[in-house]
């Protein structure tokens, strides 16, 4: 910045105009709060906040879904488990292999 010194309520401010839309609601809950209305928010509460806004917010809402696994469930009883072992072993192995 070729020496310039900027003041923290203006880099604050740029740093809030620069977030994108998902962070919206979070950057007017800054701007509206107290802190940041009587001028003694600082730039390390400010990442502070938006680090914890996106590790809990962010992360429920999507950012991190893990998929689902279903499974098939039958209610008929298997009549000679001998026969069987060897087809559920494959279907163990292939829940193992979706599961990892």
């Amino acid at each position: 910045m070729l020496g310039k010194k900027y003041p923290e309520r203006e880099i604050i401010t740029k740093v809030l105009r620069r977030l994108t839309s998902k962070w919206l609601s979070k950057a007017n809950a800054i701007v509206e709060g107290v802190h940041y209305q009587s001028g003694t928010l600082t730039f390390d509460q400010l990442r502070g906040n938006l680090i914890t806004y996106e590790m809990t917010i962010l992360d429920q809402n999507g950012e991190n879904k893990k998929k689902s696994l279903a499974l098939k469930a039958s209610s008929q009883e298997e009549e000679s488990d001998e026969n069987d072992n060897g087809e559920e072993d494959k279907d163990f192995a292939l829940l193992m292999k979706q599961f990892n």
